[in-house]
């Protein structure tokens, strides 16, 4: 078992197998992703190989080059719409299954302790922490730009790419046959293949070829995703009257120091390692391809059920759950009845 691994068991204690089961959620919904994306990708380029065959051992002529170009533009608007679609179901996911951890922890407690708090309002108020986390995802800007202006950039980037590489194909002088064979290798192996199989191209294009077509999109988006969990175990951590604060615990796959150790490895505020108030969680993910874990920090189950059976009984006995129960939960259900008004 990696350490890692044995540190988010150490801190979910009694909810270790919901605090798994949320992690390989998260893991398994980053590959999908990326197996998406990449799909996404390998088919635009299968599209433009196919056209270039179609026109045999010939070299690439102008009409063809303007056709070329023009399928390309079109390829720009579909890589662009299709990537956001695969944004918008990933980021919703991502929050699901960050706030399920926390939605898991407080039903359990509320069922045993069987006191007047309803558990579909328990569920209604983690289902908004969903919707305020993926709001805040797309609201989020970065260097000016909003994470739609990202996505448009990549689709940008890969239409400039894949022009320059035909275009310095024409200078090459290769046939439409070897052009096309060029771009499907491209999109499955990457720059080295280009760089060993026409040394002249690389030698004039350099570094205006990415390493992988692909790479630009997949960052953004494992960044996007782990944006998502960060921001849902936040927003969850608020409404869930069992946490007391955020946990950061680094990835076990982590290269060199850097700013996840020293994070990770802070008791800054006193409560523990990597831990941190919820209202003072450092910006998650640290850095682009994070995978540093993160998760909320509950009270002991047993502990928490007494809490809340002593509260039962004499409300005034836990002056902490009062305030939830009265700033929280109860702030929540006026506003569903508000919202069910408005839709009658």
């Amino acid at each position: 078992m990696s350490k890692e691994i044995d540190n988010l068991k150490t801190t979910a204690g009694d909810y270790k197998t919901w605090a798994l089961q949320a992690r390989k959620k998260y893991i398994d919904l980053r590959l999908n992703n990326e197996t998406k994306i990449r799909k996404l990708y390998t088919r635009l380029v299968k599209d433009i190989s196919l056209k270039l065959k179609r026109e045999g051992t010939s070299k690439i002529r102008k009409r063809q080059l303007e056709v070329l170009v023009a399928t390309l533009k079109q390829q720009q608007d579909d890589l662009e719409g299709q990537l956001t679609m695969i944004f918008e179901e990933y980021i919703k996911a991502n929050a699901i299954a960050a706030t399920e951890y926390a939605k898991a922890i407080d039903i359990s407690a509320v069922k045993k302790a069987g006191t007047k708090i309803e558990l579909s309002k328990i569920t209604d108020l983690h289902y908004k922490a969903n919707l305020r986390a993926i709001e805040t995802c797309w609201a989020r800007s970065y260097k000016e730009l909003y994470l739609s202006d990202r996505i448009w950039s990549k689709a940008k980037h890969y239409r400039v790419n894949m022009s320059e590489i035909i275009q310095d194909a024409i200078a090459e002088g290769q046939d439409c046959v070897k052009t096309a064979m060029m771009l499907e290798k491209y999109v499955k192996t990457g720059k080295k293949t280009l760089a060993r199989q026409y040394p002249n191209m690389m030698k004039r294009m350099g570094s205006r070829v990415p390493e992988d077509i692909c790479y630009e999109a997949l960052r953004l988006a494992r960044t996007e995703m782990t944006a998502a969990y960060g921001e849902a175990t936040i927003q969850s951590a608020m409404v869930s009257p069992s946490c007391s604060g955020v946990k950061f615990i680094l990835s076990g796959s982590h290269p060199h120091y850097d700013i996840c150790d020293h994070i990770c490895g802070s008791d800054e505020y006193g409560l523990g390692i990597g831990v941190y108030p919820i209202d003072k969680a450092p910006a998650y993910p640290f850095h682009p391809n994070c995978l540093c874990i993160t998760l909320t920090v509950n009270e002991n189950h047993a502990d928490f059920v007494d809490k809340l059976k002593r509260w039962g009984r004499n409300p005034g006995s836990e002056p902490g759950l009062e305030d939830w129960y009265q700033n929280v939960y109860k702030k929540s259900s006026m506003y569903i009845a508000d919202i069910n008004k408005v839709f009658k």
